[in-house]
C-alpha cells in the first residue's frame, strides 16, 4: 500500500515541475548548447542570416559567451518566473518567449545593421519582464508603472551611457543594449495585446 503522505509529496512535486517546465526546458536547452560548443553554428550572425540561415534569429538567444554568462541569464529567467509566472498561462508564456526571440533577432537585423553578432537570453528576459509588468496593470497600476519605469531607465542608461558598474563583469564580451530595447518593445506589445484580448 502506498503511503498517502508519499502520494501527496509526489503530487506536489509533479505540480511544481509542471509549473516550472518552461523555464527548465529553456535552461536545459541553453546548457546543452553551451556544453556542445554549438555557439558558432547557432549564434545571431548577421551575414549568415543574410545568406538564408534565418533560424539564427531565434537560436542566437540560446547561445552564451561562457558559463558565467549562462548562469547570469538563467538566474534572471528563474527570478522573473518565480515573481510573475501566475500572471500568464503557460501557452501565453511560450508565445511570449517566441515573440521576444523574434523581436530581438528581427530588431537587430532590421534596425541595428552595425551589430554583426549577438548571443544571450537577456533581450528575451527584458521581453518577459516587460509583458509581466504590463500584466500587473489591472491589479496594481502603481507596480506596473514602477516596474516599467525602472526597466526603461535601465535600458536608456545602457544605450546612452553604457553598463552599470559591474554589470558586464565576467560575461566574456560586450553587452548589446539594443537587444534589451527590442526585447522590451516586443514584450510590451505582447503584454498590451494580451490585455486587450483578455481584459
Amino acid at each position: 500500500m502506498i503511503d498517502p503522505l508519499m502520494q501527496e509529496h509526489g503530487a506536489s512535486l509533479r505540480r511544481a515541475l509542471g509549473t516550472w517546465r518552461l523555464p527548465l526546458a529553456l535552461a536545459l536547452l541553453a546548457v546543452i548548447i553551451q556544453a556542445s560548443h554549438l555557439g558558432a553554428e547557432l549564434r545571431y550572425q548577421r551575414t549568415a542570416i543574410a545568406h538564408g540561415e534565418w533560424w539564427r534569429l531565434f537560436t542566437g538567444n540560446m547561445v552564451h559567451l561562457g558559463w558565467v554568462h549562462l548562469a547570469h541569464d538563467l538566474a534572471g529567467l528563474f527570478l522573473i518566473w518565480f515573481c510573475f509566472f501566475p500572471r500568464l498561462s503557460e501557452r501565453a508564456w511560450l508565445a511570449l518567449v517566441i515573440a521576444s526571440m523574434l523581436g530581438v533577432g528581427g530588431g537587430l537585423y532590421v534596425f541595428s545593421p552595425h551589430v554583426a553578432w549577438y548571443v544571450g537570453l537577456s533581450g528575451v528576459l527584458y521581453g518577459l519582464f516587460a509583458a509581466a509588468a504590463v500584466s500587473e496593470w489591472p491589479r496594481r497600476r502603481w507596480l506596473s508603472v514602477s516596474l516599467l519605469g525602472l526597466m526603461w531607465a535601465a535600458i536608456g542608461y545602457g544605450l546612452l551611457v553604457g553598463p552599470l558598474p559591474g554589470e558586464g563583469t565576467g560575461l566574456g564580451g560586450p553587452i548589446v543594449f539594443q537587444a534589451h530595447l527590442y526585447g522590451a518593445l516586443s514584450g510590451m506589445a505582447f503584454g498590451v495585446l494580451q490585455f486587450l484580448v483578455n481584459p
